[in-house]
């Protein structure tokens, strides 16, 4: 349902991501993983439009789109088709749980007001939260703000969620409650292309990976086969560090 062909960006004469293609198939948890600075969030914030790329394409539910000169009205159709979870939950502070869900649903689709209650309720029992429905951010742990802004993922109904990084922000002991709520949505059939430092989730969880370095896709295939046998040497270094690391 998603493809990326031959994607570059640079942000002046620094060449952050190099002729990037990948493929996403509906149902699919895909786990980028990979060291700090290869290129893995630029390649998400270029995918769903909050970066511009410099060059490539992206075909999604069948229609190809060229990255360079994509128009609004484009970007605006296939936005309202994804979800984006960021590192720093990017929750409006003013708002409750409930209301930041509802947002999305009542200005990006004009959406009546009782319907669009109606539905965040029901994404925020989805990620454990209905009896938090009326507490603002700062009431807030990390790990539920975070599972707030899964459920406004989640509430559009979306064909394929975006995670960015969602742990990084946390303290080590939220990060479950988190995990715990994408693997939910992994067994629910929900197509997931998701940036983590997260090993783990990245082995048992998705089915496919992509270990990315450079600004560029070393070694990509099965979740299960990449980590018990990487075909690449870099690969290999890299899940020995990170091994021993932890």
């Amino acid at each position: 349902m998603l493809e990326v062909k031959h994607l570059s960006k640079s942000f002046d004469q620094l060449q952050v991501l190099q002729d990037v293609s990948l493929h996403v198939s509906r149902g699919d948890v895909t786990a980028i993983i990979g060291p700090s600075g290869g290129g893995k969030t630029t390649l998400l914030r270029c995918i769903n439009f909050l970066e511009k790329a410099d060059k490539g394409q992206l075909v999604f539910e069948g229609k190809t789109y060229d990255l360079e000169s994509i128009t609004r009205k484009d970007m605006a159709a296939i936005r309202l088709k994804t979800g984006f979870v960021f590192q720093s939950f990017n929750l409006f502070s003013n708002k409750t749980a409930i209301q930041n869900v509802m947002e999305g649903l009542v200005i990006a689709r004009h959406m009546p007001k009782d319907a669009a209650r109606e539905i965040s309720m029901r994404a925020l029992d989805q990620v454990g939260l209905r009896d938090r429905a009326d507490h603002y951010p700062s009431q807030l742990s990390g790990g539920q703000q975070q599972r707030v802004a899964i459920a406004r993922a989640v509430a559009t109904s979306p064909e394929i969620i975006y995670f960015d990084e969602p742990t990084s922000a946390l303290d080590p002991e939220l990060i479950g409650e988190v995990l715990a709520v994408m693997r939910e949505l992994a067994q629910s059939g929900m197509t997931m292309l998701v940036v983590t430092h997260e090993m783990r989730f990245a082995r048992d969880v998705s089915t496919r990976t992509i270990f990315m370095e450079n600004g560029s896709i070393v070694e990509q295939g099965d979740s299960r086969q990449l980590f018990s046998e990487p075909r690449e040497q870099r690969t290999r270094d890299f899940l020995r560090t990170i091994s021993a690391e932890r």
